[in-house]
């Protein structure tokens, strides 16, 4: 198989803008905006949270006494940014950014800690969480087309 690099540049410049922020141009609004020699960078704000949220929560994993770590945990962790992205995706609001690096954050914990009690406890409880999320997610996608 040979590789056409004249298409690969091309599909890469096509999708690059993706890399940090997901949104098409007309939600915007939902990503910072920095300039960094002349060039504007937008990043996704819940992302922005996710992704330190998901270290916190592989550390808090070792340091969160065990009562207080568990599937509840899990569970509730990823609740507000679920109620914020459906608020602001079914109501016609635009929301603020720093909520939804907030939630991100929350999220990425819930991510982070729950990982871990999937993989070095093998708790499976915590796939029946993540189900339980997608096909909420998914429910409510379905009612927005």
């Amino acid at each position: 198989m040979r590789i056409d690099r004249a298409e690969l540049r091309k599909g890469v410049a096509e999708t690059r803008r993706y890399l940090l922020a997901h949104h098409p141009p007309s939600e915007f609004y939902r990503c910072y905006s920095l300039s960094i020699a002349g060039r504007r960078i937008r990043i996704c704000a819940r992302c922005i949270g996710i992704y330190p949220g998901i270290i916190v929560g592989l550390l808090a994993y070792f340091f969160v006494p065990p009562e207080y770590g568990s599937v509840l945990l899990v569970g509730l962790l990823p609740l507000p940014a679920l109620i914020d992205w459906g608020l602001t995706t079914f109501s016609g609001r635009n929301g603020f950014n720093i909520v939804r690096t907030t939630t991100g954050m929350l999220l990425g914990c819930g991510y982070g800690f729950g990982l871990l009690l999937l993989f070095l406890e093998h708790n499976l409880s915590v796939l029946v969480v993540g189900i339980g999320y997608a096909l909420l997610s998914g429910l409510l996608l379905s009612r927005a087309w």
